[in-house]
């Protein structure tokens, strides 16, 4: 437990630079994930009491999901940063019980893989504390909202030993037990 939570810190600090062209999108990550209340979304009444502004960060907070999931898009190619933020929004939506932006990816995230699957299976491999939120994810595809079901089990037989190829021993365990 306490190597997961180094490495989650280690992956913040170095999310953190690699995002740093990037960094209201990454403030806004670790801010939810963490849950701190950022200056950026402090606002003031009528009758001016400052106070915070949930909907103000929700708003940004979904407009990231928008952005990396690159929703409304045809294409939907992302690139593997792309793909990383992405899959770091599931992460946190998972770890925060984001109800929200979690049936988004129920809804949206085997067709972006589908699109994308060597990148998918790469970053997955090399951010294993990843592995968990986004298997939940691609298995709540199936049957959510009442569809897709019946493709399940084509999904896994075109994707089983590629998921154990990339995430190896118990990673790959994990992901599979999410489909069973």
């Amino acid at each position: 437990m306490l190597v997961k939570r180094i490495s989650i810190a280690l992956f913040l600090l170095l999310f953190g630079s690699v995002c740093a062209v990037a960094s209201i999108d990454s403030d806004v990550m670790i801010n939810r994930l963490l849950h701190i209340e950022s200056e950026k979304f402090m606002s003031t009444s009528e009758n001016g009491e400052t106070f915070y502004d949930s909907l103000m960060e929700f708003k940004e907070w979904e407009s990231l999901y928008i952005k990396y999931s690159k929703f409304g898009s045809e294409e939907r190619l992302l690139t593997k940063v792309e793909i990383k933020k992405l899959l770091f929004i599931g992460y946190i939506s998972r770890v925060n019980s984001d109800a929200a932006i979690s049936q988004s990816f129920s809804s949206d995230l085997v067709p972006i893989f589908n699109k994308n699957r060597d990148k998918f299976l790469n970053v997955m491999s090399d951010l294993k504390f990843l592995v968990p939120s986004t298997c939940y994810f691609l298995n709540n595809y199936f049957g959510f909202e009442d569809k897709n079901a019946e493709k399940k089990q084509a999904f896994l037989d075109r994707n089983r030993i590629d998921l154990i190829k990339a995430f190896g021993e118990p990673d790959s365990d994990i992901c599979l037990e999410y489909f069973r």
